[in-house]
């Protein structure tokens, strides 16, 4: 880190200066204050020198708060052609620093994480709404060290195998779903990451549809918090001063303290009734279960564990969206589609659906996964919004304290520096080598082939989670199914884009009507034989 002056520096300077004995001559006296002065002026002109990165010019007062969007990635993108990897914004007096490339991004959350791995205070969301519990909206305290510590010792890769069975019954469950009503894809997914979530973390048994009361809690919850994080939230973020209103002008307030105690009650009911099991030895394994053990090792209080397994829970949505655009990927890029099928005709067989014991083997469906998730990430900004926590100089920029930190996910996934001149196309061969086996990922990936899981500290926890969801889920659908683009009301196919959806929590396609052709002519009596073998 480069060296600068700071103002300690200075009052440590003029401190020394004033320990100096009294009856000292005019002229030493007179050479001491000189001294002084000079120490002060040469700092004042330091910071004046302080060169913050290049961005785009703004407005008196309001900065650059009018130039950005709900789509903000785009215009991050665009600036970063002009201004270069790292961009310098001011929304009303909040210095922002957009990080559009993998070096700054690694560089910066990754390396020096020590001071870029805090959030903004999120007054709303975090404060107010989730009573401070809310794990991924905490600031970088004690609090969330312990949390952080916990949820990582119960969702690491050896980890998640205990969930392994939940995972192969909800993509059984998804395609007999798929068989039963094509036509609302969608809502079976949906279900699908909802009630594979729901079990991982509480032992739940399988949702029966969109429309269960577990998951309208549990949206209800998503939809809450995002909107107290993004709208609401951020615009505390900005003018602060508005959080002190009375809740007669500020209805956000007043509709954030009533449901921060339901939401709490309702996540210490769902941990108290798995932990009650625990002590009395019926438990099987699921998160909350896994957190009786480690409540006490990280010396967490039951209302800060049920939010941890409460805040993992409200994960589902990203893996829903995820699979809307794998979707879209087979329509777009039948070829892909075509690959993946003869990869499982030659692996699994169409006898019996695939299984974790497959996908090693699975090398075209893995890749499929990593070009899904680097090709349309459902948050294209990440969940890397960060506060600096200390002044900081990044080639040769001042970056000061409490700057906000934004890692532009959607530029560094789709860098052709990093991604060849095809960056912007779904191809799943880019993850494959000459070999046949997956090939490395760029460095500072963590072999994932993308940066949708984020950077540092902040990196998603569940991410081998909702990684395995993927994978058994796309390849059954695969397995059983060709997928086809929606056709028109004359029977021509509809031509589909890539254009997006913001949902809030989570950016999606547009909804399509696709078709899915049977490639198992006895698929329903396979089904129920593999279900039989499951024992479910």
């Amino acid at each position: 880190m480069d060296a600068q002056p700071t103002l300690n520096t200075v009052k440590e300077h003029l401190s020394s200066l004033a320990l100096l004995p009294t009856a000292v001559s005019p002229s030493l006296s007179n050479v001491a204050s000189g001294l002084a002065i000079l120490l002060l002026f040469r700092y004042l002109i330091a910071l004046t020198r302080r060169t913050f990165p290049p961005g785009p010019a703004g407005l008196p007062i309001i900065g650059n708060l009018l130039q950005l969007s709900h789509d903000a990635w785009f215009k991050f993108t665009d600036w970063k052609r002009t201004y270069g990897p790292i961009v310098y914004l001011n929304l009303a007096g909040q210095n922002v620093v957009v990080l559009n490339t993998l070096q700054a991004a690694a560089d910066l959350l990754d390396r020096r994480a020590a001071i870029y791995s805090s959030r903004p205070r999120f007054e709303v969301a975090c404060n107010m709404l989730t009573e401070g519990m809310f794990f991924v909206f905490q600031d970088y305290g004690d609090r969330w060290r312990r949390m952080r510590r916990a949820a990582h010792e119960g969702l690491h890769s050896g980890v998640v195998k205990d969930y392994y069975p939940i995972q192969i019954l909800e993509a059984a469950i998804l395609l007999e779903d798929m068989i039963r009503a094509p036509n609302e894809w969608d809502k079976h997914m949906r279900r699908t990451a909802a009630s594979t979530v729901l079990s991982a973390t509480y032992d739940c048994a399988p949702l029966k549809n969109v429309d269960d009361p577990s998951m309208i809690i549990l949206e209800n919850f998503t939809k809450r918090i995002v909107k107290a994080g993004y709208v609401d939230g951020f615009f505390i973020e900005l003018f602060p001063l508005f959080k002190h209103l009375p809740s007669i002008f500020a209805p956000w307030k007043k509709e954030a303290y009533e449901w921060a105690p339901q939401f709490t009650r309702l996540f210490e009911g769902l941990y108290s009734g798995v932990k009650e099991k625990v002590l009395e030895g019926q438990a099987r394994p699921s998160f909350s279960a896994s957190m009786v053990e480690k409540q006490i090792k990280y010396d967490l209080s039951d209302k800060e564990t049920a939010w941890l397994v409460g805040t993992i829970a409200a994960a589902y949505e990203t893996i829903s969206g995820t699979m809307a655009w794998f979707m879209l990927a087979m329509v777009l890029y039948p070829e892909a589609q075509r690959k993946a099928h003869e990869e499982l005709d030659a692996i699994v067989g169409r006898s019996r659906p695939p299984t974790f014991d497959d996908l090693d083997s699975l090398v075209y469906i893995q890749a499929i996964v990593k070009e899904i998730l680097r090709w349309h990430p459902v948050d294209p900004l990440g969940e890397q919004v960060i506060s600096v926590l200390a002044d900081d100089v990044y080639k040769g920029y001042f970056i000061p304290k409490g700057t906000i930190c934004i890692a532009n996910i959607w530029a560094i996934n789709r860098d052709p520096d990093l991604w060849g001149p095809d960056a912007d196309k779904f191809k799943p061969e880019r993850h494959i080598g000459l070999d046949g086996k997956l090939a490395p990922s760029p460095p500072d990936t963590k072999d994932e082939g993308h940066v949708s899981f984020g950077f540092g500290r902040r990196i998603c926890v569940g991410r081998h989670l909702a990684r395995n969801s993927l994978l058994i889920n796309i390849a059954s659908v695969l397995w059983m199914f060709d997928v086809l683009a929606p056709v028109g009301p004359g029977g021509e196919e509809i031509v589909c884009t890539e254009e997006s959806i913001d949902m809030g929590l989570v950016v999606r396609p547009q909804e399509y009507d696709h078709r899915f052709k049977l490639r198992i002519p006895d698929a329903e009596e396979i089904l129920e034989s593999h279900r039989e073998a499951l024992r479910i």
